[in-house]
C-alpha cells in the first residue's frame, strides 16, 4: 500500500513540475509576442516631420533618445524649419552615420494646411490651439485654401503671425489618390456619399490617372466635376512618403508588400528612383510592371528624382 502511495505522490509531483515549466514558457512567450507586435506596429509607423514633431513624437524614431529630440526642437526654434532631412546634421549629436539610421523614418516636408489636422498645426512654433482650430473651422466653412496668404482671413491671424509660420506651411490641392474621407469632405459640394463613392472606386480600380476620371464615379457629372476640379489633383503615389494604407490603393500591392516597401524605406532611406523597388522583398517583374504606372519618387521640396 505504501508503495502505491509513494508512486501516486511521485506522479503528482511530476505533473506539477511539467505544468510549472509549461506556464513559465507561456509567460516567457507572451512578452516576446508583445514585442513582435510592437515591432510590427513600429515598422508601419508614419513618417515623422522634423519641422512639426514634438519631442515625444521624435522619440518614437529608432535611434532617437530624449536628449537628441530636445536638441532638434531647440535647433528648430532657434534657426527655423529644416529645409531637408539632411540638415539634421547641423544639430549637435547627429552625424552622417547617425542620420543614416534614422532618415527612413523622417521627412521635412512643409505642412499642407488643406489637409493638416489640428494637432499637426499646433506643433508649428507660434501656433496655439485656438488658432489651429480657427484654421480648421475656416477650411470647413470656405473650402480648401487657395494660397498661404488666404490665412489672413482666419480669425486671430495677422501679418506678423503669418510671417512667423509661413516657412512651415504650404497650400496644395487635395490628392484624390491618397486623401482620406475627412480630407475630401473639406471640398465644397462634396458630401459623405460622394466621398465614399470616390474611395470605393479607388479601391476597386486603383489610383485615378487624371482628375477627369472622376466622371467614372457614380454621382459625378460634368457640372459636379467642374465645381470641384480646382480643389483636387490626381498625383501618383510617392514611394518616399506613402503610408502602408496609401500603398494598398495600388493594384498588385497587398498588406505584406506594402509593409515590405515601408520597412525597406526605413532601413535604407528614401528611394532614389522607382526602379529601386526591385530591391524590395516580394517585388517581381510582373507586379513591378503594374505598380510603376501608379507611383513616383520625389525629392524633398517636391521635385522628381
Amino acid at each position: 500500500m505504501k508503495t502505491y502511495s509513494w508512486l501516486a505522490v511521485g506522479i503528482i509531483t511530476l505533473m506539477l513540475a511539467i505544468s510549472g515549466i509549461t506556464y513559465a514558457q507561456a509567460q516567457g512567450a507572451q512578452p516576446m509576442q508583445e514585442g513582435a507586435q510592437q515591432q510590427t506596429q513600429q515598422g508601419a509607423m508614419d513618417l515623422v516631420n522634423v519641422n512639426t514633431a514634438s519631442e515625444q513624437e521624435l522619440q518614437q524614431v529608432p535611434g532617437m533618445d530624449q536628449s537628441l529630440a530636445q536638441s532638434i526642437v531647440q535647433y528648430r526654434q532657434t534657426n527655423g524649419p529644416f529645409d531637408s532631412v539632411n540638415d539634421l546634421t547641423k544639430v549637435q549629436g547627429i552625424d552622417d552615420q547617425k542620420l543614416q539610421g534614422m532618415r527612413g523614418y523622417l521627412t521635412a516636408e512643409k505642412l499642407n494646411i488643406n489637409t493638416a489636422k489640428a494637432e499637426e498645426l499646433q506643433n508649428i512654433p507660434g501656433m496655439d490651439q485656438t488658432l489651429a482650430q480657427s484654421i480648421i473651422k475656416y477650411r470647413e466653412t470656405n473650402g480648401p485654401f487657395g494660397s498661404v496668404d488666404e490665412l489672413k482671413q482666419v480669425q486671430g491671424m495677422d501679418d506678423q503671425k503669418l510671417q512667423s509660420i509661413q516657412d512651415y506651411i504650404t497650400v496644395e490641392k487635395i490628392n484624390i489618390n491618397t486623401a482620406s474621407v475627412e480630407e475630401m469632405q473639406v471640398i465644397p459640394g462634396m458630401d459623405q456619399t460622394l466621398v465614399q463613392s470616390i474611395i470605393q472606386y479607388r479601391e476597386t480600380n486603383g489610383p485615378f490617372g487624371s482628375v477627369d476620371e472622376l466622371k467614372q464615379v457614380e454621382g459625378i457629372d460634368d457640372k459636379k466635376l467642374q465645381s470641384i476640379q480646382e480643389y483636387v489633383t490626381a498625383e501618383k503615389i510617392d514611394l518616399n512618403t506613402a503610408s502602408v494604407e496609401e500603398l494598398l490603393i495600388i493594384p498588385g500591392v497587398d498588406q505584406s508588400l506594402a509593409q515590405n516597401i515601408v520597412e525597406y524605406r526605413q532601413a535604407n532611406g528614401p528611394f532614389g528612383s522607382v526602379d529601386d523597388l526591385s530591391q524590395v522583398s516580394g517585388i517581381t517583374e510582373e507586379n513591378m510592371s503594374t505598380i510603376r504606372d501608379h507611383v513616383t519618387v520625389k525629392e524633398e521640396g517636391g521635385g522628381l528624382f
